[in-house]
């Protein structure tokens, strides 16, 4: 879906004259040899392993976008989405913050791969939806990276969960996967200049408040998620 259907959304813009938003991402620049990673870079992506469909997929419907603005017209944004995370996430969804939580609130080891020292960049919800609706608003045609330039190994994420949820579960370590990226920190200077947008939320407060979340919905209430 990620190439096919990009492809027919794009079609439907350009028979409708919408403007088409591209929800990429980060993965686009694989396991990079530049660091931070710029828009500019065009990154380092194994085509055949085990990432390489949602890689490819995301980097084709980056270039069916581009194509379609260049050669219809159609009015185009393209976002470059670094991990995200906040209430409302599902706590089976696979994701290292969510993951790490949910481990941690039910009593459970901590999972990391390899020794735990690859890098990434955790921006808070609230945050990322600012500075994706920016970038639909006023943004230009390029690819922008929408996301927080404080970069953490994910050990010091386990460890930073591990505080703030008070558990006593050790921290474990499991073989690290194929191509998992070693580093991942967004370059924002476009996002800065063109949009005058930067993330505010620590990833301890960050953090603090996603923990909350998840404490009511693992004890079965209802609660509203705070901003």
């Amino acid at each position: 879906m990620g190439a096919l259907g990009t492809h027919n959304a794009l079609g439907l813009a350009l028979a409708k004259k919408a403007r088409f938003f591209l929800a990429s991402t980060s993965e686009v620049y694989g396991d990079p040899l530049e660091h931070p990673q710029t828009e500019s870079y065009w990154g380092n992506v194994n085509p055949i392993g085990p990432r390489g469909v949602y890689d490819e997929a995301k980097r084709f419907a980056e270039a069916m976008t581009m194509a379609y603005h260049r050669y219809h017209g159609v009015d185009t944004r393209i976002v470059r989405i670094f991990n995200t995370y906040g209430p409302r996430m599902r706590p089976n969804d696979g994701r290292v913050v969510s993951n790490f939580i949910v481990q941690a609130l039910s009593n459970q080891p901590l999972t990391i791969y390899g020794d735990g020292s690859q890098t990434r960049s955790f921006c808070y919800v609230a945050d990322e939806v600012e500075g994706i609706y920016r970038l639909f608003m006023r943004g230009d045609n390029n690819p922008t990276n929408i996301g927080n330039p404080n970069e953490f190994t994910v050990r010091q994420l386990a460890e930073l969960v591990t505080e703030l949820t008070g558990t006593s579960s050790p921290i474990v370590e499991r073989e690290l996967p194929m191509d998992d990226p070693k580093v991942r920190q967004p370059d924002i200077t476009r996002a800065r200049e063109m949009l005058g947008w930067e993330p505010t939320v620590s990833l301890r407060d960050g953090v603090t408040r996603t923990i909350e979340y998840f404490r009511s919905i693992l004890a079965g209430e209802e609660v509203p998620a705070r901003a």
